[in-house]
């Protein structure tokens, strides 16, 4: 009887291999988290108005004063330089905020009274960045209504390599960067850098 207790027994291996297969199965695929799962989320849709950052262009127009009008570059101080009341602070504001800033210097400076009227537009918007498991990385112009999609579209597309599920944006938000998972009908703004990361076989 001793014997028959010790001898081993084949089920019992034949369960134990798999299971041992299942479990370091989990354990590795527990240990390689997805590299945005702990990002949040960006929006759908972009949050409320645009808003000027440094690298933007925009074009000023003040009513009865032909010499404060033209094309002006936000500096990277989030300034432009205007005629009469020198240096404006525009980064970080919706182009009405920013009619609004030229309207109020140009009374504090005595150049004009009453209610100026100032129309401010964009000419040029800062480029995007994509980055990572694409074919093309690099710089490209900002143009309305990009999406991730269409953004890797002009960086080439994915590389066989890509993670498509795993695309991340970093952006500038209240003057600090932050970087969020982003899907391919995520809005893109200018300055935006997508970066797409790599599949592990």
């Amino acid at each position: 009887m001793t014997a028959l207790r010790n001898r081993p027994r084949p089920w019992k291996t034949a369960l134990a291999v798999p299971l041992l297969a299942s479990f370091l199965s989990a354990s590795m695929l527990g240990g390689c988290s997805s590299p945005t799962s702990s990002m949040p989320t960006l929006a759908s849709t972009p949050a409320g108005p645009y808003r000027v950052g440094a690298g933007d262009k925009i074009k000023v127009v003040v009513q009865d004063l032909d010499a404060a009008n033209g094309e002006y570059t936000v500096e990277d101080t989030g300034l432009i330089s205007l005629p009469y009341v020198k240096q404006v602070a525009v980064a970080g504001m919706t182009y009405r905020e920013i009619e609004q800033g030229i309207a109020a210097a140009l009374l504090k400076q005595g150049i004009m009274t009453g209610d100026p009227v100032v129309n401010v537009a964009p000419v040029e918007l800062r480029p995007f960045y994509v980055t990572g498991e694409v074919n093309q990385p690099g710089q490209f112009p900002y143009r309305q209504g990009l999406t991730v999609l269409s953004a890797l579209s002009a960086a080439g597309g994915y590389t066989y390599r890509a993670q498509k599920d795993n695309v991340a944006i970093t952006r500038m938000v209240d003057g600090k960067e932050v970087t969020s998972k982003a899907g391919e009908t995520t809005p893109v703004l200018p300055g935006d850098t997508i970066r797409v990361y790599e599949r592990w076989f």
